[in-house]
């Protein structure tokens, strides 16, 4: 089991190797590459909703469903598991559990007098007890519900209160989910789901291409194709310009919607004033998801609308301060959750594509086609971080001035036909 500073180190440097791969494999859409999935990217978090490989601060208002958190956990007011405990039974418990920390409660740099509320009779499993208690009778040797408490008093601030009596020794100290591996898994399906083409467009509520750099405060209109996954590939820049996002049909678990976020026009840190999701809601919000694969900080900034979707960013530092809520699972490095609520609606289906003939768009740049090396479908015990599209970027720069200039040519031509034919359409 890697330390917490080693594991940053791992992530450094997977960020570092792959963000170039990644920008190349995202710049414009024009480059084939292999073929990629089915891949489920929620399949390793076991049913949690929220995983963090790092630290979680949990200050502002609820999570729904079940959180993982690979490093120490601290918090505020703060409720948990309000409309499900999860399927995740360790053996020998029971009831589901709710809440795991893989480090410590850190009671030290929680607010004092508030209590982490852990509903819908959730158990919760911590690692290490270090300056910690654990009590399941009160002050009179009553038998009560259990409390995980920063001194040897039932009725201590801060704490971590249960609403069912889970066993003293059923809490821990108590290793039972590889937050580390999973994600291993979530990097390697990031880098590998950022390869996919784009196939869809966005449009004007007229049905005209919008162009890039996409203006601020755009309306945006998405067609989505039945029985195949969506893909639509956006700038960070481009996707804070949308103020309104209109899904002219709604995803599906055979039709779901990946959308790539390329960060590196932001230098990888993305302040996102998320937009209104108009004709989608959380039961279509469990087939999007955001995939941010360079993003090393994530902020999601006040004022913005509720995240219909999944916020897949397993190397970002992700910080929520938006008073709308998030309908998906948060994966990421750390977590600050300091406003809204994260509703219980976890990614429910797989994502594939076969990136053959991406789809036109304005905002297409002409390149030549490399061979990309095949990558494998991560899995949860994957501890290799694949570098997809390197091969593709030493033939690109490797080919001769005049096979460029012929093949620009020839992607410029064709796209000047594709905008006559759409002109009359």
């Amino acid at each position: 089991m890697k330390t917490r500073t080693e594991l940053g180190a791992v992530g450094a440097a997977g960020t570092a190797a792959v963000a170039a791969a990644t920008a190349f494999a995202m710049m414009g859409n024009a480059v084939s590459a292999a073929p990629v999935g089915p891949i489920n990217p929620v399949l390793a978090t076991e049913g949690f909703l929220v995983m963090t490989e790092g630290d979680a601060n949990l200050i502002g208002a609820e999570n729904e469903g079940t959180l993982a958190v690979g490093g120490n956990l601290t918090f505020a007011q703060y409720q948990l598991a309000t409309v499900s405990a999860g399927n995740f039974v360790v053996s020998g418990d029971n009831n589901p559990t709710a809440l795991v920390v893989n480090e410590r409660v850190d009671f030290a740099n929680s607010t004092p007098g508030t209590r982490l509320q852990v509903l819908q009779n959730g158990y919760v499993k911590i690692r290490d007890l270090t300056n910690t208690v654990v009590r399941n009778v009160d002050n009179n040797n009553a038998a009560v519900n259990t409390r995980v408490l920063p001194v040897d008093d039932y009725d201590a601030f801060p704490r971590v209160e249960l609403v069912t009596r889970q066993p003293v020794s059923s809490v821990g100290p108590a290793f039972v989910l590889d937050i580390a591996a999973a994600f291993q898994s979530f990097r390697s399906a990031s880098t590998e789901l950022a390869t996919c083409q784009n196939t869809v467009a966005l449009r004007d509520p007229n049905g005209d291409p919008i162009p890039t750099p996409i203006p601020p405060g755009t309306n945006a209109v998405i067609d989505l194709s039945p029985n195949t996954t969506n893909v639509l590939n956006i700038s960070a820049t481009d996707l804070d310009n949308i103020s309104v996002l209109t899904f002219a049909d709604q995803p599906t678990a055979s039709s779901p919607l990946l959308v790539n976020v390329n960060t590196t026009d932001v230098g990888d840190s993305f302040s996102w004033t998320s937009p209104t999701f108009a004709g989608v809601g959380g039961p279509e919000a469990r087939f999007i998801l955001f995939n941010f694969p360079t993003a090393t900080s994530l902020t999601l900034a006040a004022g913005g609308a509720t995240v219909e979707g999944t916020i897949y960013a397993p190397r970002a530092d992700y910080t929520d301060l938006d008073q709308s809520n998030t309908e998906g699972n948060i994966i990421a490095r750390t977590l600050a959750h300091r406003g809204g609520e994260i509703h219980d609606y976890p990614f429910s289906t797989t994502l594939a594509c076969s990136n053959g003939t991406p789809t036109p768009t304005p905002s297409v740049t002409p390149t030549v086609t490399p061979t990309a090396t095949p990558t494998e479908t991560p899995s949860p015990t994957k501890t290799a971080l694949p570098i997809t599209g390197s091969s593709g970027g030493s033939m690109l720069f490797g080919g001769t001035l005049a096979v460029l200039a012929g093949a620009v040519l020839l992607a410029t031509l064709g796209f000047a036909h594709w905008r006559r034919r759409n002109r009359h359409s």
